[in-house]
């Protein structure tokens, strides 16, 4: 993708997905679960993204060496996750996150494969 905005370049780039997918102003999972580290966080996330997962395509993504962002389309809902060696952010709208959060504060039980 060739872009001239300032946004879609190193170091502002996820400023331009968040306003391409209507995230700007979304929530932001550290600050709905405060009393959360960032490392429980990224621990629980992924499962419990994958308990309310419904269907998901993949919108946009950068990846560097070290991690990077993406958007997500998640039961038709974007959500950003953005996960390197150094920080773990996810940010959606409230409807999505609100769903997020109760996976992630009552997590069902799983199941063997």
């Amino acid at each position: 993708m060739h872009s001239d905005d300032p946004e879609d370049h190193y170091p502002l780039y996820p400023l331009g997905m968040l306003r391409r997918h209507g995230l700007i102003g979304a929530q932001d999972l550290a600050q709905r679960l405060p009393d959360w580290t960032e490392q429980r966080l990224r621990d629980a996330f992924w499962p419990a993204y994958r308990s309310i997962r419904e269907t998901e395509t993949d919108l946009e993504q950068m990846y560097g060496i070290d991690g990077g962002e993406r958007v997500i389309l998640l039961n038709g809902l974007p959500i950003f996750v953005s996960e390197d060696i150094w920080s773990f952010q996810v940010l959606a709208g409230p409807q999505l996150m609100g769903r997020l959060v109760a996976a992630l504060l009552h997590p069902r039980p799983t199941q063997a494969d």
